[in-house]
């Protein structure tokens, strides 16, 4: 069996889950920039998709940020 992810799996919840969110997003919309800037770097298209990644990573940053700060309580 192969260490890829089953699809049936459900996705964790809370601060975990949001963050395997983010990063998927994050991810996504890192290859459609990559291909809008292949195509065509001056596209409004593509400054909104940047803007919107801008604003992927400074959530990711906050919610991680929220996760280590719960895990330093726990322990």
């Amino acid at each position: 069996m192969s260490g890829s992810r089953s699809v049936n799996r459900p996705e964790p919840r809370g601060e975990r889950g949001e963050l395997l969110r983010l990063i998927r997003r994050i991810q996504g919309l890192t290859l459609e920039l990559n291909t809008l800037r292949r195509l065509d770097g001056a596209d409004p298209e593509l400054h909104a998709k940047e803007r919107a990644l801008e604003q992927l990573r400074w959530r990711l940053a906050v919610v991680a940020r929220g996760a280590a700060d719960d895990f330093g309580a726990a322990a």
